[in-house]
C-alpha cells in the first residue's frame, strides 16, 4: 500500500508543477506579442518615419506609413522593400559601419530620386528581437541639413577652384605620406588630373633621392617648424627645375599637427638670372680672360683634330661639334648648331640613335661601335664611334658626347686580309662550309686510286650523293639555314665510313662524292644503306620536300676494275648516270651499276 502512494503523489505534483510553467510560459509570449503590437501600432501611428531592419538577413521586417513614403517602401506581403535596391545598400552600409557602437545619434543620410534629393537625420539603436539582433531606426526628414550639405559642397567646389587658379605647386598630405589633395598646377606637374592623385603617396611621383630629401625636411614640420628649401627636380619633360618650397603644419581644431602643406615655387629663372648676376659680378676682366683661353683650346682641339667630335644634349639637340663632325651629316659646324635629331637622320636612324641615347643616359656607360657613312658626294667612310654620357652639374644639362675615328683604310686591309683568307681556302683541300674535302681533293685523289687501282687489279667503288628539292628548301628556310643543312649532311654521310682510307667530298653545291678503294658492289651498296639510314634517323625537317617531311638523299653507285686505256671519268659517268635513276625512280633511296637489274633501296618507314 505505501510503497504505490508515494509515486502517484510525486506524479500528480509534478504534473501540477509543469502546468503552472505553461500558464507562465503562455502569459509571457501573450505579453510579449502585446508589446510588439503596441510598439508596432505605436510606429504606424509615429510621427516620425521609422522602420525595423534585420541587417544579417537584409530584410526590413516592419515600416510605417511616414517611412514609406519618405524612402518609397513597398509592402510585398512579408516584407517591406524598397523601391532602388541601392537605396536599401546605403542604409546597410551606415548601419554596418556602426555596429560596434549599436548606436546611431544624428547621423545625416543623403538619399537622392530621380525628381528630388532627401537629407534625413537619422537616431537608431540594435537591440534583440525573436532571439536576433535588429536595428529600430527614427528618421526624420532635415531639409536646413540638405541645405548644410549643399553648402558645404558649393563652399568645396570654391575651394577647389581658388586652389587650381593659383600658378605655384601646392599639395597638402597627412601624417603617413597619402596625399589628401592639390591643385591643378602640381597634378598637371605630374601629367595627371587632381582628383587622380588623391589617396596616393608622393613614393608614386617623385625620385627615391627626392623623396628621401622631402621626408627630412617633413620630419621638421610634423614636429610643428614651418621650413623652406630648395631643390632641383626632374621634371616628366626631362627638364631639370628649381623648386623652393615652403612647408607648413597642418593643424586640426585641438591644434595638433596631423599632416604637412606644401607651397611651391618655380624659380628655375630667378636661379638661372641670380648666377649670371654673380658670375658677371666676379672679377670681368679675369674670368673672360681665362674663359677666353679656353675657348681657345677647345677651339682649337676641335679645329685641329681630323676625327668628328661633337655633343648631343638629352633632348636630342646638336649644341656643339667641329667641322668632320658637322660633314658627317652633310652641314657646316654652324649649321648644325641647334638643329635636332629629327632633322638631320632618317627614321631608321633616328630610332637607332635614340635607342643608344637612351640606354648611355640610363646606365651611364658609353657605347663603342663602327658604323658606314655614305656622303653626298658617293663616297663611303667606316667610322669607329665612342659615345659616351655628359653631365653639367651646375646648369644640370646633360647629354651625349660623340667621338669619332675614321677606320675606313683600316676596314680596307681587314676586307682585304679576309679576302687573302678566303682565297686561300679555296686554294686549300678541304671545303670552308662542310669541312669536307674539296673538289679539288677529290679530284686529285680519285686520280691517284685510279692508278694505283688499275696496276693493282683490285675494285674501286664510287657513290655520288645529292640532296633532294634542295632548291625548295633554299627558297623557303633561307640559304642560312641550307647552309646549315648541308653541314648536318656532310656530317652524316662522314658518320657513314669507318675506314680512314674513305675520301668524303663535296663534289659541287649539295652533292657529295665517297670514294672507296678496295670496295666491291657489295660493300659500297652497304655504305649507301647506311647513308640512308643515317638521314632518316636524323629527321632534318623539310616540310616542302616532295618526297617526305625531312631532308633526303638521292645516290648513284659504281664499282670498277680500272683498265688500261679507260679514263677515271668514266667511273664518274656511271655514278652520274645511277644517281639521275636514283632521282627518276622516286628520290630517297640509291642506285647500283654492279647489278644485273637497278634496285631501289629505299630509307626505311
Amino acid at each position: 500500500m505505501h510503497e504505490s502512494f508515494y509515486p502517484t503523489v510525486w506524479m500528480q505534483a509534478t504534473i501540477a508543477l509543469l502546468s503552472i510553467l505553461l500558464v507562465v510560459v503562455i502569459i509571457m509570449c501573450a505579453v510579449a506579442r502585446s508589446k510588439v503590437r503596441a510598439q508596432r501600432a505605436a510606429m504606424v501611428k509615429s510621427p516620425a518615419a521609422q522602420l525595423m531592419i534585420d541587417i544579417e538577413a537584409k530584410l526590413v521586417i516592419f515600416a510605417n506609413p511616414r517611412v514609406c513614403e519618405l524612402l518609397q517602401l513597398a509592402n510585398n506581403g512579408k516584407h517591406w522593400q524598397f523601391s532602388d535596391s541601392a537605396h536599401f545598400e546605403q542604409l546597410l552600409e551606415l548601419l554596418k559601419s556602426h555596429q560596434s557602437s549599436a548606436k546611431i545619434e544624428g547621423v545625416h543620410w543623403l538619399v537622392s530620386f530621380p525628381q528630388q534629393t532627401r537629407v534625413l537625420l537619422l537616431y537608431a539603436s540594435l537591440t534583440a528581437h525573436n532571439g536576433r539582433e535588429v536595428w529600430f531606426i527614427n528618421a526624420y526628414e532635415n531639409a536646413q541639413g540638405y541645405s548644410y550639405l549643399n553648402r558645404i559642397e558649393q563652399e568645396q567646389k570654391l575651394f577647389a577652384n581658388v586652389l587650381n587658379s593659383i600658378p605655384e605647386f601646392i599639395y597638402f598630405k597627412d601624417a603617413n605620406e597619402r596625399l589628401l589633395g592639390c591643385n591643378q598646377a602640381w597634378a598637371g606637374f605630374h601629367g595627371l588630373k587632381p582628383g587622380e592623385l588623391t589617396g596616393k603617396k608622393l613614393g608614386d611621383f617623385l625620385t627615391r633621392n627626392e623623396l628621401e630629401r622631402s621626408q627630412t625636411y617633413d620630419d621638421q614640420v610634423l614636429a610643428g617648424e614651418p621650413c623652406q628649401h630648395t631643390e632641383w627636380f626632374s621634371a616628366p619633360d626631362s627638364r631639370q627645375i628649381l623648386l623652393q618650397n615652403n612647408v607648413y603644419p597642418l593643424k586640426n581644431q585641438q591644434d595638433e599637427v596631423t599632416g604637412v602643406l606644401n607651397v611651391s615655387y618655380d624659380v628655375t629663372k630667378w636661379h638661372e638670372l641670380n648666377r649670371k648676376l654673380e658670375h658677371e659680378n666676379q672679377n670681368r676682366i679675369s674670368s673672360e680672360k681665362e674663359l677666353g683661353r679656353q675657348n681657345n683650346l677647345i677651339r682649337t682641339v676641335f679645329n685641329s683634330t681630323p676625327d668628328p667630335l661633337g655633343f648631343i644634349d638629352d633632348k636630342g639637340n646638336f649644341v656643339g661639334g667641329n667641322e668632320p663632325f658637322a660633314k658627317m651629316f652633310g652641314y657646316t659646324s654652324d649649321e648644325l648648331l641647334g638643329k635636332h635629331l629629327t632633322e638631320v637622320l632618317s627614321e631608321e636612324q633616328l630610332e637607332q640613335h635614340q635607342l643608344q641615347n637612351r640606354q648611355i643616359l640610363e646606365d651611364g656607360k658609353p657605347l663603342r661601335y663602327e658604323e658606314l657613312v655614305y656622303l653626298d658626294d658617293g663616297h663611303q667612310i667606316w667610322y669607329e664611334v665612342i659615345k659616351g654620357p655628359y653631365f653639367d652639374d651646375v646648369s644640370g644639362e646633360r647629354g651625349i658626347i660623340f667621338i669619332t675615328r675614321d677606320v675606313t683604310e683600316r676596314k680596307a686591309t681587314e676586307q682585304q686580309l679576309a679576302d687573302a683568307i678566303m682565297q686561300l681556302q679555296e686554294l686549300s683541300f678541304i671545303d670552308s662550309l662542310t669541312q669536307v674535302a674539296n673538289r679539288r681533293s677529290f679530284d686529285e685523289k680519285l686520280l691517284q686510286l685510279w692508278l694505283t687501282h688499275r696496276r693493282e687489279g683490285v675494285e674501286l667503288s664510287l657513290l655520288l650523293l645529292d640532296i633532294d628539292c634542295f632548291k625548295q628548301y633554299n627558297d623557303n628556310y633561307g640559304h642560312q639555314q641550307g647552309d646549315e643543312a648541308l653541314r648536318q649532311v656532310a656530317k652524316l654521310i662522314s658518320r657513314s665510313v669507318k675506314r680512314g682510307s674513305d675520301l668524303v667530298a663535296r663534289y659541287g653545291g649539295e652533292e657529295f662524292a665517297i670514294l672507296l678503294p678496295n670496295t666491291g658492289s657489295e660493300g659500297a651498296k652497304q655504305i649507301a644503306e647506311t647513308v640512308l639510314n643515317n638521314m632518316n634517323q636524323a629527321t632534318i625537317p623539310h616540310e616542302f620536300s616532295d618526297v617526305s617531311n625531312f631532308v633526303s638523299v638521292s645516290i648513284g653507285v659504281a664499282s670498277v676494275i680500272p683498265q688500261q686505256g679507260v679514263d677515271y671519268g668514266e667511273l664518274v659517268r656511271v655514278a652520274d648516270l645511277q644517281l639521275y635513276r636514283a632521282k627518276h625512280q622516286g628520290k630517297a633511296r640509291y642506285c647500283s651499276a654492279g647489278d644485273s637489274a637497278i634496285e631501289d633501296v629505299k630509307a626505311a618507314p
